[in-house]
């Protein structure tokens, strides 16, 4: 069997898997026909579908293809046969479940990283008295007011998505739509619904701040989530494997990586000073270098998440020892805390907390060191079938493809204005 009837047929487990376990593929399906078909067929038997990952992954290694494609298929396959065993009601092992759905072992953080990063807020973060009671009032006096959020979240993508253009290209007409939806358990969530589009969810619950959200924005949208679809849509031709895109796999914890270290790239360090100019721009002040300082001290704690997950899933410690954690080194307060514990403990999320804490550092330090400069190493990763195995070894690991232009990419025209549709 050919590597691109393994794609497919890889392709049409997913989307059966998507049948009982809603949410398996990340944006819409790459072969609509296929789609289609699959969705008029009986709900299938989970069992069936591990049989059928194992097959597949045989007729995989019969092909003796091991390049990055091979590799990158069989990951997803790996991922794909985890969640039919969830799916069909096999208790897995918190580490093996990660393993096998995202290719790496989620590392404990020794407390002394934490208290280093809680010593550098100390000196960052203005005014006396403990900690957790500073940075709740910086955060809550770095809140945007609701009637300046549209207007705030309009001028920084319109900002960032210029930059994407110039440095990285995007293809023409593609567009992200931004809403605002309630009681969600995460922050933000991208959707990509293909053909370069993609609707962008903030949970209204959790304040929009100043200084955090240029970052926010570059996660899910330039340069991050959204440019990361169309960029995959562009280059299937190239590499088809690119193109299906499963929420729970390697593949993912890459996207989340570069997600999570797109601002430090573009606009890259003095993103605060940018952040401060175009938020000015419609009445919200922001100190920009202090922001990013802070920014950049909280990056430390990026595991206390993945911390927290091995306390509840692999020590099995209650729901109030786990808050305690999260409260004392996130800083944050009980509810916030306890909001947190919701998303650990969802069954469709509780693993995906690694692809942060493993993936963020793994992307960044990698890009940090690519020999041709952390646009090209990112625009790398997004082009290209990676596995983080594949960043662990040295920037010198991946190099195809180097410098290549977005495939189809084409220049705004003079006065063409971002396609955006705001918080209402």
């Amino acid at each position: 069997m050919s590597l691109g009837r393994l794609l497919r047929a890889t392709t049409e487990l997913a989307l059966r898997l998507d049948r009982l376990r809603p949410g398996v593929l990340d944006g819409p399906s790459p072969d609509a026909a296929l789609g289609g078909r699959v969705g008029g067929e009986p709900r299938p038997d989970p069992r069936d579908l591990v049989a059928g990952a194992d097959r597949l992954r045989r007729d995989l290694a019969a092909v003796g293809a091991g390049d990055a494609a091979a590799r990158h298929l069989d990951a997803q396959l790996v991922a794909l046969r985890c969640g039919a065993r969830l799916a069909a009601g096999e208790r897995l092992g918190y580490l093996d479940e990660v393993r096998d759905r995202f290719g790496v072992v989620p590392r404990r953080t020794h407390p002394d990283v934490h208290r280093e990063a809680h010593r550098r807020l100390g000196h960052l973060l203005p005014g006396r008295g403990p900690l957790a009671a500073r940075m709740r009032a910086y955060r809550e006096a770095d809140v945007i007011p609701v009637e300046r959020r549209p207007a705030a979240v309009h001028a920084l993508t319109a900002e960032l998505r210029a930059r994407t253009r110039d440095e990285l290209g995007l293809p023409a007409g593609e567009q992200a739509d931004v809403e605002l939806v309630e009681g969600r358990p995460w922050t933000a969530l991208t959707r990509y619904r293909g053909r370069h589009r993609s609707s962008v969810l903030l949970d209204a619950g959790s304040p929009l701040r100043a200084g955090r959200l240029l970052g926010l924005l570059a996660h899910e949208i330039y340069p991050g989530h959204h440019t990361q679809s169309c960029r995959a849509d562009a280059v299937a031709v190239r590499h088809p494997v690119l193109g299906l895109r499963l929420v729970h796999s390697p593949q993912a914890l890459i996207a989340e990586g570069a997600a999570e270290a797109a601002p430090w790239v573009l606009p890259g360090p003095g993103w605060g000073a940018v952040a401060q100019r175009v938020l000015a721009g419609v009445g919200v002040r922001l100190d920009g270098e202090l922001a990013e300082r802070i920014e950049l001290a909280t990056t430390a704690l990026g595991r206390v998440r993945q911390d927290a997950a091995l306390l509840r899933h692999v020590d099995g410690a209650d729901p109030d020892t786990v808050v305690d954690h999260l409260s004392r080194w996130l800083l944050v307060p009980d509810g916030q805390a306890r909001r947190i514990l919701e998303f650990l403990d969802h069954p469709q999320w509780r693993s995906y907390p690694v692809t942060y804490a493993e993936g963020a550092p793994l992307v960044r330090n990698w890009v940090e060191r690519f020999a041709a400069g952390p646009l090209a190493g990112l625009r790398l990763l997004l082009d290209t079938p990676v596995l983080p195995e594949d960043l662990s070894d040295g920037a010198g690991a991946v190099t195809e493809g180097v410098g290549e232009p977005f495939p189809g990419s084409v220049p705004d025209r003079p006065g063409d204005a971002p396609q955006l549709r705001t918080l209402q």
